[in-house]
């Protein structure tokens, strides 16, 4: 971690120079996180919420209705607060329990 600090302003500089470049850290060789500039994470948000637009228009072009704690759970997905794993976990608990 203290490697991560000192190197912090040199990989700021990068993202700020138009450097997309992930950049992971972690401790004992092992990546527990990853540092992506801003634009990189907005654009990930913004495909995200682009899929859950689309998979809602296809259920509503089936005639269905996307019901609101599944819309609940999707858009947590979309805004980056949970995986796609627990995403799909979350979804399934609920039709699981009727």
């Amino acid at each position: 971690m203290r490697e991560a600090r000192e190197q912090l302003p040199t990989v700021l500089e990068r993202f700020r120079n138009g450097d997309r470049t992930p950049v992971g850290v972690g401790s004992h060789r092992k990546t527990e996180a990853v540092m992506v500039p801003v634009e990189v994470f907005d654009e990930l948000i913004a495909e995200r919420a682009r899929s859950v637009m689309q998979a809602a228009a296809s259920v509503r072009a089936e005639g269905l209705v996307v019901e609101a704690d599944v819309e609940a759970i999707t858009e947590r997905w979309a805004r980056g607060e949970i995986s796609t794993a627990q995403m799909r976990e979350l979804v399934r608990r609920l039709y699981d329990a009727s």
